[in-house]
């Protein structure tokens, strides 16, 4: 029995090495990156109940520091629910929050389109639901303490 060899044509040439070259690995990337760019927009990550929480704790937050720039400055400071900019604004700062297009907004208050809080603590009292899709949420305003809560809603 003879034993195997190995002809010239299976062994690499000298300074030949296996491996990938650089541009197949940029090839690669490049396709990545293009699936990715065609993917991730069809995720759309501000629709998700997360993003419907995100904005009510933004809205909360605004509606708290206005309540405390109310007792602090001792005159009423109202906050705004504008729906034709789709956005809650403050009334004594610049800041607003704004919701996307697929955020409904509904607001049930007293001949005031949003939250006044007045320097005694009192507020006018109220609610703002906030629902995209079947997920709801809504931010109650007490009318006697001015407290701020977040609860689970009915998008009706």
């Amino acid at each position: 029995m003879t034993p195997p060899t190995s002809s010239a044509t299976d062994a690499p040439a000298r300074g030949e090495r296996s491996g990938f070259a650089l541009i197949e690995v940029m090839l690669a990337l490049v396709l990545i990156a293009l699936v990715a760019a065609l993917a991730l927009p069809k995720a759309r990550p501000n629709d998700g109940t997360a993003a419907l929480r995100a904005k009510a704790y933004e809205t909360a937050a605004l509606l708290r520091a206005d309540r405390d720039a109310a007792r602090r400055l001792q005159r009423e400071v109202a906050s705004v629910v504008d729906f034709d900019r789709r956005r809650v604004a403050s009334g004594l700062q610049s800041q607003s929050v704004f919701f996307p297009g697929g955020v409904s907004l509904r607001l049930k208050a007293d001949m005031f389109p949003g939250f006044r809080f007045f320097p005694d603590g009192r507020s006018s009292g109220g609610e703002l639901m906030l629902a995209a899709g079947p997920r709801g949420l809504v931010l109650r305003v007490d009318r006697l303490t001015s407290a701020v809560e977040i609860r689970q809603g009915s998008p009706r």
